[in-house]
């Protein structure tokens, strides 16, 4: 029997023997028969498979000459072999007459996967394992056939996907340590696949049987990088559960035989704790290893919830137990020690201080003293805590508090609020602990309360994000579901939240979130009081200089009756406040950030109105915001000469801007409803780049200011339109060209010569797009021409790359590379990386019209890293489009189809129908090469369509590779056929193209051949 090998380079064997074959096409028509084998190849097939698109006149002719000299070959190794057989205009290998490997790989396969499905796990690995052992290198190895290398693309995804069954089969074992050839068989494919969960989530559970939990959650970490840098995607569910149970030490996770951890002893939480497992955790091991811990946290947060749960756990490791005292009632700093010495049943006796008598009482036991509430009687209970840690060598202290105890050996432990869904779905609800804790507490009050659809769950994850999390909050919000239905409750917070209130028998101060932020609150000084209410004005976090600057220097006019604070004042009592819990700080950040929670903003906020500050303030960071945003811009005028640390100064600019978008939507509120419009409009000016990536609220705050522009000053107008020109990129490039020109002529007119130079430049390449490649080559050359003789090198080199982006787009490609190589120098001495970013970006352009996709695809790789540093959406969305064409070109279909997915969800949700045209082309592509043909003339007339809506229009560079699709799709298909598909694109809406194509391009589509499907 003949013996035909693909998963490797072309062998054929006949009793063991190799075959020598003729060479040239009939190996590659040999391995398309052998890839269908049982099956009739028909002969437009094999001409396909063999010339491409370009088959001579005699192809029908030559393929019949091939398939004689395969036959002859054949039959001289083995006389008695018919292998090759004509079936109705095409060829087969005969099922009786011939093995292949690919048969052979794919029944083990289904054999492993069945055994696998009954629990026979070890079965199934020997079954995976002799599947794999098929493979002697890439399937189709050496062979230049594109349809071949299409089918060998899919062949390496179904084997890395029976790869990773082979190991989890192996996992599922249950050895308590994975072998070590396995471990490095997962590191091996996760290095050269970092983008596949499914291998990654492997790794991870492999590493943590091995005990080797450390480097499993590094691996989680390395993944989400890769995920971000590739795809710009978080980790999915799947993967993000796992590592939250390796975080947490599920037991679920541990092999067998270990050890399970401890039950909770006697001394009970009030209530279930959601989120907390990693944080009790935490606290037992601290509270056993070190003698002095606080917990410390805002209102509300859930302190003494989590410290009596940690003491529960730690007590059985105790000898004498937990003691936990409430001071929450005690009134005076002197009546501290004996209401400790109460609670713990402790007498003092006639004529002994109650110090000796706990001191005597407690130094020979091994218990934890619990210390509930002490932010009111810090000094008494420091004094206390200090004096017993002294003389009661055995004893540990767990404190609660809004403020540290300050003691030299005392361990601080922040308390956070819990995660809120990060998103508007029942997946994020069902996942974060704040939702979790939402619905329990529901359920508790409303028997029969279940989320059961999106609209629901987008309500609950609302809610959650009021209360920012706040245990206390979503307890008080949760109890109104007794008397409101879903979308009323949500509908009355923010405002109300903080009124909530809740049972009689709580301490006054938990009774409602207002009045635990209230006890907090009087805990302050004047001072301090003062300083807290503005900062109110920000929104979504600041800076110390932001506080500085907002906070200092208010008209002393509206300050009574106290003198505004100078900014040392203000360093002081921003510090005071994170310590008193009541502002959150992130020293991670650079510079450190500082946020009020919403409900305590909110709190501040009534506060600063008590003052009649808040215009004043108000104004004030408004002002500030603009002038910061005004300074950003200028920066990208006018940057640094040489080096400039890791990146150039615009960028870091750009960067700490991002940070502050919070603050910028409030002070657009603010200027265009009760402050100042001129300000308004030089900020929504000011922001065009920001716009560039939201433009659903760019449009409308530009439209805005547009109206406004008649009694704007004349040096803003300029900035707005240019703005608008930019905004419309993404949807309407006529629009965009009209306001560009618009903004370039006022630029002109008030002497703004970067503004002017600026719009320019974006009308050349707003020509290009439109397909008017001359107009856009005199445009940017126009730019080179004003910037050489007035500007530095820096912006000479940015304007010739202008220039060759609208070169490239005539065609003309010597000319373009030349103004590329002198820009390139420029900019990487400066260390741009965005204008560097669309360096590359031009450069792929090139490398692609010059017929070398493997060169483009590398070079938007590097195009598409850098762009994430800007994060600006248009051109990440345009760039990963480019990248995915590229791909398809170079022949990764597979990671072509992924990251194209990625581009048009991207397109569809943010509405950027112009990148969405060379999308869909770029997927009608993927259907003509994955022989749906039908499908790529639907999603090509969709595409042009599309062209009409936006006016994006091919230059004429790209006229020959367009007209090489249609051809090619004109031969594929019958007259009726493509115009009956040509008829169904054109019918198709922006949305409902996209759509079709996402549909077409879905994982179980793009993956493995159905016959493994």
């Amino acid at each position: 029997m003949v013996e035909i090998r693909v998963l490797g380079p072309l062998e054929v064997l006949a009793e063991g023997r190799p075959v020598a074959l003729p060479a040239g096409r009939a190996r590659i028509v040999l391995a398309v028969l052998a890839l269908h084998a049982g099956r009739t190849v028909s002969v437009g097939r094999l001409i396909e498979a063999a010339w491409g698109e370009d088959s001579p006149a005699t192809a029908r002719a030559q393929v019949q000459a091939l398939v004689s000299a395969l036959r002859r070959a054949l039959a001289a190794a083995d006389p008695r072999s018919q292998a090759i057989e004509t079936h109705n205009g095409g060829y087969a290998l005969r099922a009786d007459g011939v093995r292949t490997d690919l048969a052979s790989f794919t029944g083990r396969i289904r054999r492993g996967r069945a055994v696998a499905a009954a629990g026979r796990h070890a079965e199934a690995v020997g079954l995976f394992r002799a599947a794999l052992a098929l493979w002697r290198g890439p399937a189709f190895d050496g062979f230049s056939s594109r349809l071949l290398e299409a089918e060998a693309a899919q062949y390496e995804e179904i084997r890395l996907a029976v790869l990773e069954e082979c190991i989890g089969a192996e996992l599922d074992l249950g050895l308590p340590t994975p072998h070590m050839d396995l471990m490095t068989e997962l590191r091996a494919i996760t290095v050269a696949h970092p983008l596949r969960e499914s291998a990654q989530r492997l790794r991870m559970i492999a590493l943590h049987r091995a005990g080797r939990p450390a480097e499993a959650l590094t691996a989680f970490h390395e993944a989400r990088r890769a995920l971000a840098d590739e795809l710009g995607v978080e980790p999915g569910p799947a993967l993000r559960a796992l590592y939250q149970q390796i975080l947490t030490e599920d037991p679920g996770l541990a092999p067998e035989g270990a050890d399970r951890p401890r039950q909770a002893g006697s001394l009970a939480s009030r209530c279930t704790l959601f989120g907390r497992d990693r944080d009790i955790t935490g606290l037992v091991g601290l509270v056993l290893e070190r003698r002095m811990v606080t917990l410390v946290g805002p209102p509300g947060v859930g302190k003494t919830q989590l410290a009596l749960a940690g003491a529960a756990k730690a007590a059985g490791r105790l000898s004498d137990g937990v003691y936990v005292v409430e001071l929450d009632a005690v009134t005076g700093p002197e009546l501290v020690p004996s209401a400790v010495a109460g609670a713990l049943g402790i007498p003092a006796g006639p004529g002994r201080p109650v110090m000796d008598a706990l001191c005597g009482a407690l130094a020979p036991r091994h218990a934890l003293l619990v210390l509930d509430n002490c932010e009111h009687l810090l000094d008494a209970c420091a004094e206390l805590a200090d004096l017993l840690l002294t003389r009661c060598p055995r004893l540990h202290i767990l404190a609660t508090s809004r403020e540290a105890l300050a003691l030299p050996d005392e361990v601080i432990q922040p308390v956070g609020p819990l995660d809120v869904p990060p998103e508007d779905t029942m997946e994020a609800v069902l996942r974060s602990p704040a939702g979790q804790m939402f619905l329990d507490r529901v359920a508790a009050r409303r028997p029969g309360f279940a989320v059961t659809d999106e609209a629901q769950a987008e309500l609950v994850a609302r809610i959650c994000r009021a209360a920012e999390g706040l245990p206390l909050a979503v307890e008080l919000v949760a109890a109104q579901l007794r008397t409101y239905a879903l979308a009323e409750v949500a509908a009355r917070l923010p405002r109300q939240l903080r009124s909530l209130s809740r049972r009689r028998s709580t301490p006054d101060r938990h009774r409602s979130l207002e009045a635990a932020i209230a006890w907090s609150h009087r805990l302050l000084s004047p001072g301090e009081q003062r300083v807290f209410a503005r900062l109110s004005a920000f929104s979504g976090g600041f800076t110390l200089a932001a506080a500085q600057a907002v906070v200092v220097d208010v008209p002393a006019a509206t300050v009574q009756p106290h003198r505004p604070p100078h900014a040392a004042a203000v360093d002081t009592t921003v510090r005071d406040l994170v310590d008193r819990s009541l502002l959150q700080a992130s020293p991670e950040d650079e510079p450190t950030r500082y946020r009020l929670l919403e409900p305590i903003r909110e709190f501040a906020r009534e506060q600063l109105a008590l003052h009649d500050e808040g215009p004043a303030i108000r104004s004030r960071h408004a002002a500030y915001f603009r002038e910061m945003a005004e300074h950003v811009q200028l920066s990208d005028d006018a940057p640094g000469e040489g080096r400039d640390g890791a990146e150039h100064r615009s960028i870091r600019l750009r960067r700490s801007l991002r940070r502050e978008l919070p603050n910028l939507r409030a002070g657009l509120d603010w200027s265009f409803g009760p402050g100042d419009l001129d300000d308004g409009v030089r900020l929504v000016g000011a922001m065009s780049w920001i716009w560039v990536g939201l433009p659903g609220e760019g449009l409308q705050w530009v439209e805005r200011a547009l109206t406004r522009l008649d009694s704007a000053p004349p040096t803003v107008r300029p900035q707005v339109l240019y703005a608008a020109g930019l905004i419309h990129l993404s949807t309407d490039l006529t629009r965009a060209a009209a306001l560009l020109e618009q903004a370039a002529r006022s630029a002109e007119a008030c002497g703004d010569v970067p503004r002017q130079l600026e719009a320019l430049a974006q009308l050349s390449v707003v020509r290009c797009m439109q397909g008017d490649a001359e107009e856009s080559a005199r445009t940017a050359e126009l730019v080179l021409t004003i910037v050489q003789p007035l500007a530095t090198e820096f912006a000479t080199a940015r304007a010739r790359v202008a220039v060759a982006i609208a070169r490239c787009g005539l065609g003309d490609l010597s000319v373009a590379a030349h103004h590329l190589e002198l820009a390139e120098g420029v900019l990487a001495a400066h260390e741009d990386r965005e204008a560097l970013a669309t360096v590359r970006w031009a450069q792929a352009e090139l490398a692609y019209y010059r017929g070398d996709p493997h060169s483009a695809a590398a070079l938007s790789a590097a195009a598409l890293r850098d762009t994430a540093v800007g994060h600006d959406l248009f051109a990440t969305v345009c760039r990963r489009a480019q990248h995915a064409r590229n791909l398809q070109a170079a022949g990764d279909l597979a990671t072509s189809a992924r990251l194209l997915r990625t581009v048009l969800r991207a397109c569809l949700d943010k509405g950027l129908w112009m990148p969405a045209v060379d999308a869909l082309i770029t997927a009608a592509r993927q259907e003509a090469d994955r022989g749906h043909p039908t499908r790529a003339v639907t999603l090509l007339s969709a595409a042009n369509t599309l062209r009409t809506t936006t006016g994006r229009h091919p230059a004429p560079v790209e006229h020959p590779v367009l007209r090489a699709l249609v051809r090619r799709l004109q031969k594929r298909l019958a007259t009726g056929e493509h115009s009956e598909a040509e008829k169904h694109g054109s019918a198709m809406t922006a949305e409902q193209a996209i759509r079709h194509a996402l549909e077409s391009l879905s994982p179980a589509e793009s993956g493995p051949p159905q016959p493994l499907a």
